[in-house]
């Protein structure tokens, strides 16, 4: 069954759940770092580097890459560093009036830019998409001791592109909503990017005035321009692809948030879902990696009561009382 009809179908029936279906598991990465598998995005800079090392000089070149900005990879794509990408491509933009100066160059300063922009937004998301299909994800055999009590029968919204809880937990596919996409699908464009979206104030054209500026400059900026675009994510356009999905919350009595950092950049999503719960009391238990206080930071800024949440570290499965 396709998303979008299971969405329609929860929809349709929302008052008529089963006590199982009255519970919403969100997955976010943590929950397949705690199996095992090296979905981190510092394990997808090490891939880059070892398959693609121009792409992955590009970043460097153009970025901080450090342990922080793999951390926070999605949000660092916004902090491109656009003086230094600008200055070097300046090397390819000659006076009219030069003496070497040649037709057959008019274009060299857009090509060098669109040469970086490229390497640092398609391919590197076609990379990101290589990498994230070759994840192996390990037998349940092999995770005695790590396996968590989840229901078969609940609900389960992933921000994950795995399928760790089809295959590991048999979870019917019936009941995973993949939000930014399902790398079992070789026709799903899987959601990355920042969060920062642009206005016409912000675009590198802004202020210029097109009669007496250099063309080959303006067509630069418009290729900086759509570089932001293209790795911007389009939050709010996939909330609105999976309305059906949101619209059926209205019966959810407990949700269980494991493995999820709740960072601002998917804060949107989550927002939404708290829009559309029921008047009712729901029950909140959220995972924690280190120490609760990240965690209870992010229920806070969903407007949740965090004294009413229970925290549990992931790394503890015994903890996990299956509801």
């Amino acid at each position: 069954m396709a998303q979008q009809e299971l969405e329609l179908r929860w929809s349709g029936h929302a008052s008529l759940v089963t006590p199982g279906e009255q519970i919403l598991y969100i997955v976010g990465n943590g929950f397949d770092l705690h199996h095992g598998i090296p979905s981190s995005y510092a394990a997808f800079g090490r891939y880059l580097e070892e398959v693609d090392a121009e792409t992955y000089g590009q970043l460097e070149r153009y970025f901080s890459v450090d342990d922080d900005f793999w951390w926070q990879f999605e949000a660092q794509l916004a902090h491109l560093d656009t003086d230094s990408l600008l200055d070097d491509a300046a090397a390819y933009l000659p006076s009219y009036s030069a003496e070497d100066w040649s037709d057959a160059g008019h274009h060299d300063y857009e090509y060098e830019l669109d040469r970086v922009v490229a390497a640092i937004s398609s391919t590197l998301r076609l990379r990101f998409s290589e990498w994230v299909r070759q994840l192996v994800i390990p037998s349940p055999t092999l995770l005695i001791g790590k396996l968590l009590p989840l229901r078969r029968d609940a609900r389960y919204l992933t921000f994950n592109y795995t399928e760790t809880l089809q295959r590991v937990y048999g979870i019917p596919n019936t009941s995973v909503i993949h939000i930014h996409g399902a790398a079992a699908y070789a026709n799903d464009q899987l959601v990355l990017g920042h969060g920062w979206e642009r206005t016409a104030i912000d675009s590198f054209n802004h202020g210029i005035d097109p009669e007496s500026a250099d063309v080959r400059v303006m067509g630069g900026n418009e290729i900086i321009d759509r570089y932001f675009t293209e790795t911007f994510k389009p939050t709010a356009r996939v909330i609105e692809s999976h309305q059906p999905f949101f619209q059926s919350l209205s019966g959810i009595k407990k949700i269980i948030i494991m493995g999820h950092s709740l960072s601002s950049v998917d804060l949107p999503y989550l927002l939404e879902l708290r829009r559309h719960l029921g008047n009712g009391d729901v029950q909140w238990q959220v995972s924690f990696h280190e120490s609760p206080e990240e965690a209870e930071a992010g229920v806070d800024s969903m407007g949740v009561e965090v004294k009413g949440v229970r925290f549990v570290p992931l790394t503890e499965p015994a903890q996990w009382a299956c509801p």
